[in-house]
């Protein structure tokens, strides 16, 4: 068999990724549809219309596109036309493989894991005597949240997630104030919660600025140094877009120039979130900007002052394998703090604590 890769249908979600996946190994490409014009022709230098896999004239047909272009390989992102390949293509074209195609149980076996998951992180830890009256989200709501977020990359672990939603389920009114967003994981947990239980706007103070980047560590900082700030920025706003819904907004400014800014009646405007009023009293603070001692230290200063009784702060990455930053800064908190603090605990390697009501 030669190595040529068939994409069909070509205009289906995946064919691309197959595509792409083909180009990168220096695989010769061919498109075909079903269609009588499909929109992703364009993309390929060789293209061809294939009957769909009902008409009876299909396997004559693809067999020909086969042998004419010296094909290896099919890409069948469509779970149908890849579930009928599956059966027949070994009688249509023998030697020919399969690629592509996630099929249905795929995509259950993921809502599973996930359910399989969270069943296994503890519903009844040990700070749940703390929580308020608000209800459990239960099981369904929790795994739908926790799918919506997973759709955007970041650090935040499930077990820290899991323990978000509980204290945010037992904070009192007020704003979630998050310094540092990167793409939105986080915030995009914050403001679902938002939702669900009534309390105050998200505000993400986060500069998206390659000089803000640096932390100490060559290795983390040779890493940072490759991103494109603009470009995390507007994928940020693309994350948030669908759910911020009035109650997120940001300040792209590095934190001083964030509290700068904060007070009660604060209305920020953006394009993207248009315009939200912010009550200057702090919920919950998610403490993830730049982690040298310095400026953890500086965010700890600046933004606590604001939290409100029975108010909760999250200081991120307490434990982190490029240094001790935000470490120091929470037992310092957590030492100078000890007769205002109601409760903390760990989870996900970022420390959980909540101010007495």
């Amino acid at each position: 068999m030669g190595d040529t890769v068939l994409i069909f249908p070509a205009g289906h979600p995946g064919a691309e990724e197959g595509r792409v996946q083909a180009l990168a190994e220096g695989r010769k490409v061919i498109g075909a549809s079903s269609l009588g014009f499909d929109p992703a022709r364009g993309d390929y230098e060789t293209w061809a219309w294939l009957p769909y896999v009902s008409d009876p004239a299909f396997p004559a047909s693809l067999a020909e596109l086969i042998r004419e272009h010296d094909i290896g390989a099919v890409h069948a992102p469509h779970y149908v036309v890849w579930r009928h390949l599956e059966a027949w293509l070994g009688e249509i074209a023998p030697g020919v493989r399969l690629l592509g195609g996630s099929n249905l149980q795929d995509n259950e076996k993921t809502y599973r894991a996930l359910h399989d998951r969270l069943a296994a992180l503890d519903k009844e830890p040990f700070y749940a005597p703390a929580l308020g009256p608000r209800p459990d989200l239960g099981d369904i709501v929790r795994a739908g949240l926790f799918r919506l977020v997973e759709t955007i990359s970041g650090m935040s672990s499930e077990e820290k997630l899991f323990a978000l939603v509980d204290i945010v389920r037992c904070a009192p009114a007020g704003d979630i104030v998050e310094i540092g967003s990167w793409w939105g994981k986080s915030a995009a947990m914050f403001v679902l919660l938002a939702h669900r239980y009534d309390i105050g706007p998200v505000l993400c103070v986060d500069p998206w600025a390659s000089e803000a980047l640096p932390q100490g560590d060559a290795i983390l900082d040779a890493a940072s140094a490759t991103a494109d700030m603009d470009e995390a920025f507007r994928i940020f706003q693309i994350n948030l877009a669908p759910v911020a819904q009035g109650r997120l907004n940001y300040i792209r400014a590095p934190s001083a120039g964030g509290a700068a800014q904060y007070r009660p009646g604060l209305e920020v405007r953006s394009e993207t979130f248009g315009a939200v009023r912010y009550s200057g009293t702090i919920s919950v603070l998610h403490i993830d900007g730049n982690h040298t001692l310095e400026h953890a230290e500086e965010d700890m200063k600046l933004w606590t002052p604001h939290v409100a009784a029975g108010g909760w702060i999250i200081f991120d990455d307490y434990f982190w394998v490029f240094g001790d930053g935000p470490r120091r800064v929470g037992d310092a908190f957590l030492e100078r703090e000890a007769d205002r603090i109601q409760l903390s605990f760990v989870a996900g390697k970022a420390l959980f604590v909540q101010m007495r009501a």
